[in-house]
């Protein structure tokens, strides 16, 4: 798993006419398991694989190509010893991951 085919993911997100832009702040991947698109799923798994280190640390580097390719990552949720849940900006909605 490599970070350009999570780029290709989410690319084809974006480009999917079967999923709907309800807001730009709505997490695509929450809810249940079977009404998710399968490229939401994938993404996901990929953003888990890519994205954080054997360490559970995030993945800096690949942060970075993500944002270059102009898919943000933020965090979603934190607590004391950093990012339990990050997210990814897409024009669809946003995909979390962790």
């Amino acid at each position: 798993m490599s970070i350009s085919e999570l780029i290709k993911v989410l690319e084809d997100i974006e480009a999917c006419p079967e999923i709907e832009i309800e807001s730009d702040e709505q997490v695509l991947n929450w809810g249940y398991l079977e009404d998710r698109h399968k490229l939401i799923q994938e993404a996901e798994c990929l953003a888990v694989a890519v994205l954080t280190l054997d360490s559970g640390d995030r993945n800096y580097p690949n942060e970075c190509e993500l944002s270059r390719a102009g898919f943000s990552v933020f965090c979603l949720e934190k607590d004391g010893f950093g990012w339990l849940q990050g997210g990814i900006y897409t024009t669809k909605g946003v995909i979390a991951y962790g």
